[in-house]
């Protein structure tokens, strides 16, 4: 089994380990220039700083260990790649590790828009070889990158005058069109071959060297040359090896069902969602387990136990709702069962039934999975959660919430660095808010319809910003229809600012549908463009995002709602 990742940065503990393990790797593939990879390193500290995007993939064996790796310098502007090394673990040759890691860079580089791929290999013919008996390695080398349909630049100097910082060594200048119509303009080519001899040799500018390189590039477009016609091509990927982002769908949800008029938190929600997202660039993965000790962290253990009794209590067809509320003596708590329901519910329309707990509970270990694959490494996770959460307080639920899938998720990420929870769902996220009201490491945001208006109605004013230590990490923004998507967008660039002063590690996004036109409990009118810009928007924040889903009850929105966003969050 192989898989692959990309290392962004080395901030956390999992990604300078794997590092590590990845600059063993390179010093065995490449022993005559083992210190490179102090070079490489320094690229990924500073990667904010620099004017190329360093792009680290590694593939990995079924126990995350890096198996193969490939390092491009990425010049976002020209969109154009340069890859300096790709090689698998020299000890384990014949696996074909390098060929699925060269196809898995190339998805890489056609989902961010690349235009080409320039890479340099070893000359074949004899004359420009300092060591004859490199030629049948340099020769295979060829044909494997001919299978992909790569191309040699010809009638330049890059291929006849030696680089003093090369060791004087000629190599061979291939392009690769990455499936898009083999052409390079002069122009694109001089401009990236400048950015790789000032980034890869630390050249300046205007060397000399430099000059006599870049304008030797005479012809318009410049002209390719085919490698090895007898070698078969490899047919494209097709998206197999790399998906942007990483699904968790709760298991079981369609237990939680109740058929009674109106009640619009229903399965088919799920399902519409997962149509949504049809051909989007998104894998699968299997719900995990996770102890009870992640629910109490998050949530009061009074409230916890009463649910779990309740769910062995009721039969498959009992529904309790709760009938009277602890306005007074809220310290009297009633003996029976069934009457504590008001004790611990916020409203008369989030029912108890035998189900009601154990869906939740699968719901909360979506999101543990999602934020446990974010700890890992990946960057984009999504917990397509029913029922939703973000109503849920430590010690009451409400909303058609029981727990608080996301505030679960942002603890648990906690432990890797600070945290910002943004609520864009049409109602306010009272459950964070409550839950970390008097925390610092985690912000919370919400933008939401005016509780004026809007349930829960008694929280989300702008002037409840935290408490004690939290004491100024809690924003809200409440708005009063009408609600397009600039006004939105207008506020969501406001509650972005405060992310970006806060400089979290994390982002956890509570996502709601019912901000869109046509929602039955939505007064917003956000149309599935201003969903994609959204995407698009938190995509440049980048950091490492998880997306929980809360609300949203108007079917077609949740199809058109959830591939817009998710193709502007997987495309930014």
């Amino acid at each position: 089994m192989i898989r692959f990742r990309r290392i962004f940065d080395l901030t956390t503990e999992i990604d300078q380990q794997q590092f590590l393990e990845t600059a063993q790797l390179f010093r065995a593939a490449f022993p005559y220039e083992a210190e490179a990879i102090d070079r490489v390193e320094w690229f990924m500290r500073r990667h904010t700083q620099l004017n190329f995007e360093p792009l680290l993939l590694i593939s990995q064996d079924r126990r995350r260990h890096p198996t193969g790796l490939a390092f491009v310098f990425y010049f976002a502007d020209l969109k154009y790649g340069y890859l300096q090394y790709i090689a698998s673990n020299p000890r384990q040759p014949g696996r074909g590790i390098g060929a699925a890691l060269y196809e898995a860079l190339r998805e890489l580089l056609v989902a961010k828009g690349a235009h080409g791929l320039l890479l340099d290999v070893p000359p074949i013919d004899p004359a420009k070889l300092k060591d004859a008996s490199r030629l049948p390695t340099n020769r295979k080398r060829l044909r494997f990158y001919a299978r992909y349909g790569l191309l040699q630049i010809v009638n330049t100097f890059w291929d006849l005058k030696p680089n003093p910082r090369n060791d004087g060594f000629l190599t061979t200048l291939l392009f690769d069109p990455l499936g898009r119509a083999p052409r390079l303009s002069r122009k694109d080519a001089r401009r990236a071959m400048r950015r790789v001899l000032v980034e890869q040799f630390n050249y300046g500018r205007d060397d000399p060297f430099v000059e006599d390189i870049i304008t030797s590039f005479k012809d318009d477009p410049v002209r390719l040359a085919p490698l090895a016609p007898d070698t078969l091509p490899v047919q494209p990927s097709q998206g197999r090896y790399l998906a942007a982002m990483k699904m968790v769908v709760v298991e079981q949800h369609v237990i939680h069902h109740l058929k009674e008029k109106g009640y619009v938190e229903r399965p088919v929600r799920v399902s519409a969602i997962v149509q949504g997202l049809e051909g989007l660039s998104i894998a699968r993965v299997t719900c995990r387990h996770f102890a009870d000790e992640n629910i109490r962290a998050v949530h009061d253990r009074h409230l916890v136990n009463y649910l779990k009794a309740m769910s062995r209590r009721l039969d498959e067809k009992t529904i309790v709702y709760p009938e009277v509320f602890p306005i007074r003596r809220p310290d009297r708590i009633p003996q029976a069962l069934e009457d504590r329901a008001g004790y611990f519910c916020a409203d008369t329309f989030t029912p108890l039934t035998k189900n009601a707990y154990p869906a939740a509970r699968n719901a909360a270990n979506a999101a543990l999975t999602a934020a446990a694959l974010l700890l890992e490494g990946e960057r984009l996770a999504y917990a397509l959660c029913r029922p939703p959460g973000h109503h849920a307080e430590r010690r009451i639920y409400g909303g058609f919430c029981f727990l608080n899938n996301a505030a679960i998720a942002a603890h648990y990420l906690s432990r890797g660095g600070k945290v910002s929870l943004l609520d864009i769902d049409y109602h306010h996220g009272n459950g964070a808010q409550d839950i970390f009201y008097d925390r610092r490491d985690v912000y919370t945001i919400s933008i939401h319809g005016h509780p004026r208006h809007a349930y829960p109605n008694f929280s989300g004013y702008g002037d409840e910003r935290g408490q004690a230590a939290g004491l100024g990490f809690n924003r809200n923004y409440p708005l009063e229809p009408p609600v397009d998507d600039e006004r939105y967008l207008r506020m969501l660039e406001n509650a972005i600012g405060v992310i970006q002063r806060f400089a979290p590690r994390y982002l956890v996004v509570s996502l709601g549908f019912d901000i869109m036109r046509g929602d039955p409990t939505g007064a917003f009118s956000l149309t599935a463009t201003g969903m994609r810009h959204i995407g698009e928007r938190l995509a440049r924040l980048r950091l490492p995002t998880l997306v929980v889903q809360e609300g949203g009850y108007a079917l077609r929105n949740l199809k058109t709602g959830a591939r817009a966003f998710f193709t502007g969050l997987t495309g930014g």
